[in-house]
């Protein structure tokens, strides 16, 4: 115990010894320059917005008044003559059945669609979105296209080519079911 107590002198002595002094220097505050801009007094402001007048509303006449002669803008309503009327319009052939299911479908064998020739010599590049219902065996049932953004003969090309994909068929619980996807078919020149 004594030879480290006279260790541990020995140390703190060397080492207030060998410290360097220590100096102290008067802090000096370094001049800056700042510049002062002057600002513009005066601004130029947009004009404020047109004001937009309320729109007439109509109020019902209280028990014992009359209307206004003007404030009738509707045609009277009559339910004579119904069969008069024109038949309403078909239903809109882009209405889509809707198939519900807990698992899409997963794409398991994809076909390159053949480049068109023409296309390819004008240096066509692009993508076809197509809508793809996939039937419960996985086999492709029916091809649309949603968006396009080449040539017509491009389009057949990605539409043939994804009537021979095959998918895992969607699920509804453990059921297979159909579904329908939506899949991109990118056109684009190697090399070039």
């Amino acid at each position: 115990m004594r030879n480290a107590f006279i260790v541990a002198i020995i140390g703190h002595v060397l080492m207030v010894a060998l410290t360097p002094k220590i100096t102290y220097k008067p802090f000096v505050l370094r001049e800056e320059y700042l510049e002062a801009v002057d600002l513009p007094t005066s601004f130029d402001l947009p004009p404020p917005p047109k004001e937009v007048a309320a729109p007439v509303v109509p109020i019902e006449a209280a028990e014992g008044e009359e209307a206004d002669a003007d404030a009738g803008d509707i045609a009277p309503t009559s339910f004579e003559n119904l069969d008069a009327l024109p038949p309403p319009p078909p239903p809109s052939e882009t209405a889509q059945e809707f198939y519900a299911f807990d698992e899409a479908p997963v794409l398991i064998k994809f076909v390159n669609p053949k480049y068109p020739d023409l296309a390819r010599q004008a240096g066509i590049e692009g993508t076809v979105l197509l809508n793809v219902l996939v039937g419960i065996d996985g086999k492709v049932i029916q091809v649309s296209v949603i968006q396009s953004d080449v040539t017509p003969a491009m389009e057949k090309s990605a539409g043939e080519a994804a009537k021979q994909f095959l998918f895992k068929p969607a699920k509804q619980r453990t059921v297979a079911v159909k579904a329908r996807v939506a899949i991109p078919i990118r056109f684009k020149l190697h090399g070039g």
